[in-house]
């Protein structure tokens, strides 16, 4: 064997080694991050960031206990994880902060994914479904489609989807521009407007507190849908996968829709397909 060739095979070797080494270095770190899967397992506790200022998903009954459509899913998360629930009061702005820095495991509190989001958090397939323009009538009224409103007085929230696609849908309705959801259904309410304009989840629960009003989906806005996620942190497979899981099941067992039945009194507007 001549010298150069001696040279090679000891350089492969050590660089073999060097390479091999490496690996051993990193596999304590590696072993030192468990997946937030095992930690809930081990501390039996389930840290979940749920907006409690937004009723039905979240609020807080007169014990000050919190409860709601969210707090119902994260209930059942915790059940199958065999951990107790610990709910975070949060905040839409602090959603993602709050998964970032750890304060939480998971946040459910209608986080719609989105590409953007998706720079900085992992978002399991969706739990619920909302029809992003539905329309609120009394319950009187006969109002089947959005063109039954030409020519009627229609309260919509300035600057939404819904001003924009339905100003273009029915042009010869006499538009009403609310600054908040509130002022719009109070003006619905007090016979000021013949209809309401707003997302099915928000109108359903509007008209489960008031048998004086109805939810009409058009058949035209039915496959305009806002989806929402369960947020996660990113980088941890092993825990998506379970929360993946949980979701196939909530959606293929009729878990999810039952709590909506409960909470809005009518099914999810669109079911969700369990993914296989």
């Amino acid at each position: 064997m001549g010298t150069f060739d001696k040279l090679a095979k000891t350089g492969f070797a050590m660089g073999l080694a060097v390479a091999l080494g490496s690996l051993i270095a990193l596999a304590p770190a590696a072993a030192q991050t468990p997946s937030t899967l095992d930690k809930v397992i081990s501390s039996k506790k389930l840290r979940v960031g749920i907006i409690l200022s937004l009723p039905p998903f979240g609020m807080r009954n007169a014990a000050g206990e919190p409860e709601g459509f969210d707090v119902d899913v994260a209930k059942l998360a915790a059940e199958r994880l065999g951990a107790q629930l610990e709910v975070i009061d949060t905040t839409a702005a602090d959603r993602i902060p709050n998964l970032r820095t750890d304060k939480v495991d998971l946040i459910i509190g209608q986080f719609t994914r989105n590409a953007e989001r998706a720079k900085v958090v992992t978002f399991s397939n969706p739990y619920i479904t909302a029809v992003v323009m539905a329309i609120a009538v009394p319950k009187d009224a006969d109002v089947k489609a959005a063109k039954d409103l030409d020519g009627k007085r229609v309260a919509v929230i300035k600057g939404t989807t819904q001003d924009k696609a339905f100003s273009a849908a029915v042009p010869g309705a006499s538009i009403q521009r609310f600054d908040s959801s509130a002022a719009a259904l109070l003006a619905l309410k007090q016979g000021q407007v013949d209809a309401m304009i707003e997302d099915s989840n928000f109108l359903n629960y509007q008209a489960k507190l008031d048998e004086n009003l109805k939810v009409v989906i058009d058949d035209a806005f039915k496959d305009l849908i806002d989806y929402n996620s369960i947020g996660l942190r990113r980088g941890d497979p092993d825990w998506k996968n379970w929360v993946d899981m949980f979701v196939f099941e909530l959606n293929s067992t009729g878990a999810g829709n039952a709590l909506y039945k409960k909470w809005f009194n009518a099914s999810m507007p669109a079911p969700l397909n369990p993914s296989f």
